[in-house]
């Protein structure tokens, strides 16, 4: 059985901790970005879009803002080193990568759907007054579908990993409180 020193595990505790810092953050800034678009999408095209689309929108915006309190409970967990509130973070977390998983595909598919060339020319119609962006959204543009495809499958990655470096740092935190489940040396025994 190993043992190591000290040293050795406060430094692999404040890489763990940094770590989970650095993740949440991050996904923070994404959750925030894809509220932020997600309300003026919602807000600028109203009226404008199908129902289906509105309420992929939603699902949207009820995601990301589940992921953003999610976050900050793992950006306090891993600042005031709690073992609990970092555990919550990743349950909390992989709850919302399965419901952001399945609102996304949700979202993807009205957004990669085509409704039919009749739909599409009111669409066009109803769209044309719009600024460029919203348009594009509105429009179902390529440039749009592949990249709300990529920040999707971007945001999907970084929680996995979230998930995997927040459980090793509850795993080194159970670890310094001497609570972790210990691993029998057999040869020792023997």
């Amino acid at each position: 059985m190993s043992t190591s020193s000290s040293a050795e595990r406060t430094s692999m505790l404040s890489s763990s901790r940094h770590h989970v810092l650095y993740i949440a953050l991050t996904e923070l800034i994404f959750s925030i970005i894809f509220l932020i678009v997600g309300i003026l999408l919602s807000f600028t095209l109203g009226k404008e879009i199908l129902d289906a689309d509105l309420v992929a929108l939603d699902l949207h915006i009820f995601a990301y803002f589940f992921l953003a309190l999610s976050t900050i409970l793992g950006i306090f967990g891993a600042a005031y080193r709690s073992r609990s509130l970092v555990a919550m973070f990743c349950s909390m977390t992989l709850a919302q990568l399965v419901f952001g998983i399945g609102s996304g595909v949700y979202c993807l598919t009205v957004l990669f759907d085509n409704p039919g060339d009749l739909v599409m020319r009111l669409h066009w119609r109803k769209c044309i007054s719009l600024d460029t962006v919203s348009r594009s959204f509105c429009d179902k543009t390529p440039m749009m579908k592949y990249l709300t495809l990529a920040l999707f499958v971007q945001i999907w990655l970084i929680e996995i990993l979230s998930l995997y470096s927040s459980q090793a740092y509850v795993q080194e935190l159970m670890d310094e409180d001497g609570d972790a489940v210990k691993v029998y040396d057999y040869d020792e025994f023997w």
